[in-house]
C-alpha cells in the first residue's frame, strides 16, 4: 500500500471519530507521549487526560464556530523504514459550503503499532502556544511537498 493512501486513509478515520466525538476511537490511534510543534511552541502531550481535554476542547470549539465537515487531504507522503510515515497534508474546516477557519497545514509523522497506525508527531502552521489548541491563531504559511 502506498504511503499516502495508508496516511489518507488515517486522517479520514481521525477526522471522522472528531465530528462524531469518538474520544476512544480517536485515542486509540495516538502514540503517547505526542509530540506537537507549532510556529510559536514545542507542545507535549504525554497523558490520556490531557489528550482527552484537547479533544474535548477541540470539539466544541469546532462545534460554536459551525463546522460541518472536516476535510483533510494528502498533498505528499513518504514511508520511513517499513512501519513510519511522514506526510503533508492541507485541513479545511468547513460550514456547509463555506470555510469555517482558515486552511492551514501540517506535517505528521505516523508509525505502525500492534497493526495499528498512530500519530507520533505533528507540526503545524498554526502559531498556538498551549494545549489544547483551538485554532485562534492561525498562520497562513504553507509547505511545498518538497519538505518532507
Amino acid at each position: 500500500m502506498r504511503a499516502t493512501t495508508i496516511l489518507q486513509a488515517y486522517l479520514d478515520e481521525m477526522g471522522k471519530a472528531v465530528m462524531n466525538e469518538w474520544f476512544d476511537v480517536y485515542a486509540s490511534r495516538i502514540q503517547l507521549p505526542l509530540s506537537i510543534l507549532t510556529s510559536s511552541a514545542n507542545l507535549t502531550v504525554r497523558t490520556l487526560a490531557d489528550l482527552e481535554e484537547g479533544f474535548d476542547e477541540f470539539v466544541e470549539m469546532i462545534r460554536i464556530r459551525g463546522v460541518t465537515d472536516m476535510l483533510r487531504t494528502v498533498q505528499a507522503a513518504t514511508f520511513q523504514g517499513n512501519d513510519h510515515i511522514v506526510g503533508v497534508y492541507e485541513t479545511r474546516l468547513m460550514a456547509g459550503d463555506k470555510l469555517a477557519l482558515p486552511v492551514f497545514h501540517s506535517k505528521m509523522w505516523i508509525g505502525c503499532y500492534d497493526g495499528a497506525w498512530k500519530a507520533i508527531k505533528i507540526h503545524n502552521t498554526t502559531d498556538e502556544a498551549r494545549w489544547p489548541m483551538l485554532l485562534t491563531r492561525l498562520d497562513r504559511d504553507t509547505w511545498l511537498t518538497e519538505e518532507l
